[in-house]
């Protein structure tokens, strides 16, 4: 039975329009044999049926705390109001068109008390084939690795470039204090794709210890629901993201700057670099993966008037190196007006504006890395090489790993949906 003054835990889910799927995500919660819990359903101002959903929801089950809010925050401020209710001495989050699989409340909980954060894994459940192609991948992904950190090292490695660990705040369970203190630092603001990463940042920089379970499939991951995947760009579209995910990173470099004093650390600017490359890379997958090439060039444009130079170089210089590599290992000849040469094209313009010496560990390593691939497509064919070989020995090691595959680069992206 759940105490009506503090439950063990709080499951926190925020929905705004979700009555097609709250329903059957609530129910994946209140069926768990795990019984020590509120279930606190946030209403974000919907336009739909959702509150009438809460509402028999709360009749039925005293477990289930409804908050209601009259003004629609986005998701960032719906999961602040659901968390600041919280009253559990954990917290953990459900987006409201996902499930938690049976018994992933008993399994999570035995791990309760062994680190601040205990991140567990996903199954992913593709809905339509442009998700049945991307689901392995994704899964992949979210499949935190086995392993503990401790104090600094867990923001390093979350957000560092050798990290290779995701940062949604669903599937993991928090402390409470942890997650109350941590949502009730962030701004009152709306962002985009970039919540659950700022979010990240403050929960990391808080944290005293993590502990990732390499083998706990307990989120059941929708891929596909609340998303229209595959959708086309708009040179607007991208405009608007841009600008909300600047902010994300705007907020982010904030924090670190407010709280040099208390959450000491000699790696900041670091760690702000790195966020701001998650960022963008998000904000270019959108553009690489959504826009048709013919209006590539004006959206590099607009956002080179943005973003810093490196960082839009950098992830440019990516494509490159994947692109590149996929020509060199399936021994295809790369040609001009490819592309290949487009994105060429387009990353040693960039790259002109790049200030000497003003450059983060990203941008020096995906250049380096292309530029390997490039001069070894030129060796095998000559007479492309005046074009390909174009620049200067690049100092980064001849990484094989492939990129993701489009739709996947942008779904890794979307951390909310």
């Amino acid at each position: 039975m759940t105490s009506q003054a503090s439950p063990r835990l709080s499951v926190v889910i925020p929905a705004h329009n979700g009555e097609r799927y709250l329903e059957e995500c609530a129910a994946s919660v209140l069926g768990q044999d795990f019984t020590d819990f509120e279930l606190i359903l946030v209403d974000d101002a919907s336009s739909d049926a959702t509150r009438d959903v809460i509402g028999r929801l709360a009749a039925a089950d005293p477990r289930v705390r409804p908050v209601l809010l009259d003004e629609n925050q986005g998701t960032l401020g719906a999961r602040q109001a659901g968390v600041a209710a919280s009253r559990g001495a954990y917290v953990t989050l459900v987006d409201q068109d996902d499930e938690l699989a049976p018994g992933a409340l008993a399994k999570v909980m035995a791990h309760a008390g062994e680190a601040d954060i205990v991140h567990f894994g996903v199954c992913v459940e593709p809905e339509g084939e442009a998700a049945q192609s991307a689901a392995a991948g994704m899964e992949g992904f979210l499949t935190p690795v086995a392993r503990r950190l401790e104090g600094k090292e867990i923001l390093r490695v979350q957000f560092s470039e050798q990290g290779n660990f995701d940062w949604h705040v669903h599937h993991k369970l928090y402390d409470g204090d942890l997650a109350r203190r941590a949502w009730g630092m962030s701004a009152k603001t709306r962002l985009l794709l970039s919540d659950d990463i700022y979010l990240c940042m403050i929960l990391d920089s808080l944290a005293g210890s993590y502990v990732g379970l390499g083998d706990a499939p307990w989120y059941v991951y929708h891929l596909g629901r609340g998303e229209t995947l595959g959708a086309r760009e708009t040179l607007d579209a991208l405009r608007r993201t841009s600008e909300r995910e600047l902010k994300g990173w705007h907020l982010m470099r904030d924090f670190a700057r407010d709280h040099a004093s208390d959450l000491p650390r000699d790696d900041w600017s670091e760690r702000v670099a790195d966020a701001r490359d998650r960022i963008y890379e998000n904000v270019s997958n959108e553009m690489i993966d959504g826009l048709p090439a013919a209006e590539l060039p004006q959206a590099v444009d607009m956002l080179l008037s943005q973003w810093p130079a490196d960082a839009v170089a950098g992830e440019l210089w990516r494509y490159v190196r994947d692109r590149a590599y996929e020509r060199f290992d399936r021994h295809v000849e790369p040609t001009r007006g490819d592309s290949l040469d487009q994105v060429l094209t387009l990353a040693r313009r960039a790259d002109a504006l790049v200030a000497p010496g003003e450059s983060s560990e990203r941008y020096r390593q995906m250049k380096g890395v292309a530029q390997t691939h490039l001069r070894e497509l030129a060796e095998r064919h000559p007479d492309q090489a005046e074009w390909l070989a174009n620049a200067p020995a690049g100092s980064g090691s001849p990484s094989r790993a492939g990129g993701a595959s489009g739709m996947l680069r942008r779904l890794l992206g979307r951390l909310s949906r």
